[in-house]
């Protein structure tokens, strides 16, 4: 068996890192729980070694409280755009020309708001280097 890291942002803004070992055929899928929050995360293994919050030590400053406000909004603020989109997709040919156009004009709204708060997150970084 192998050992494997897997490392994920969780919604909360939490680091998390996890130990696992994987055999040469295709693994299991485990559900790990975020060490903070305790939200559930997918992780191809056999085994979970150990599920720790990443510190990353190396890294000149950690993440201040505003930039991980900002990464919990922009998470959001992604999952909408994309939950519009698919929808829009899937109402193509199937409403009236109104409504469609009225789920269109949301689709953007949403992704406008989206590329505003990743400008945000963007701007925010440059000047705390956080």
């Amino acid at each position: 068996m192998a050992r494997t890291v897997a490392l994920w942002r969780c919604k909360c803004g939490t680091r998390a890192k996890v130990v696992a070992e994987a055999g040469s055929s295709p693994s299991a899928e485990q559900i790990v729980l975020c060490p903070k929050c305790r939200a559930p995360h997918a992780v191809h293994a056999d085994k979970i070694i150990s599920v720790t919050e990443e510190t990353f030590e190396r890294s000149p400053a950690a993440p201040c409280n505003e930039k991980v406000q900002l990464l919990v909004a922009l998470d959001k603020a992604f999952d909408t755009y994309k939950r519009l989109a698919l929808e829009l997709a899937a109402a193509a040919g199937t409403m009236a020309h109104a409504e469609f156009e009225f789920l269109a004009n949301r689709v953007s709204a949403a992704k406008q708001f989206w590329l505003e708060t990743r400008k945000q997150l963007n701007k925010h970084t440059a000047k705390h280097g956080c």
